[in-house]
């Protein structure tokens, strides 16, 4: 689906995703035209999906970081996944395998915000039988890069 350049491309753009066309282009002896299509090319394919800024939380006022699994009634699963993407403070949410049905990774501004969005967000969905929450005491690794 993608060459070598694109490879290229994309590893640099997860890096820096402000770099110029035409100095993407002088580092990989091609034009910025080419780099430009090449980019627009991913871009339709979907290879890449968006572009965004990444910020950072907790000079957001958002210091505190948390995962939360959560155990459904399985014939509630599509309207308790849609109703988990409602609330902002949930910035990951995967359908798992294993022990829960659900694991979401979250921000909040302190504890009591955090038992505000587990006790009376998360645990008053219908069909959310149980959820197990586990504070981040500390971020090793923060990378939004995916493999290329």
């Amino acid at each position: 689906m993608v060459d070598e350049l694109d490879e290229k491309i994309l590893k640099f753009l997860q890096q820096n995703g402000r770099i110029s066309y035409k100095e993407l282009g002088d580092l990989y002896n091609v034009t910025s035209q080419t780099i430009s299509d090449r980019v627009s090319k991913m871009v339709e394919k979907n290879v890449i999906e968006r572009f965004t800024a990444l910020t950072n939380q907790e000079k957001l006022g958002f210091p505190m970081s948390f995962v939360v699994e959560i155990d459904l009634e399985i014939t509630k699963m599509k309207e308790i996944q849609e109703k988990l993407m409602e609330f902002p403070e949930l910035h990951l949410i995967y359908v798992t395998t294993g022990q829960h049905d659900i694991v979401a990774l979250g921000i909040a501004r302190d504890i009591s915000h955090l038992y505000e969005i587990i006790e009376e967000k998360i645990s008053h969905i219908n069909g959310v039988k149980t959820t197990q929450t586990s504070i981040a005491l500390r971020i090793v690794k923060e990378d939004v890069k995916k493999c290329v």
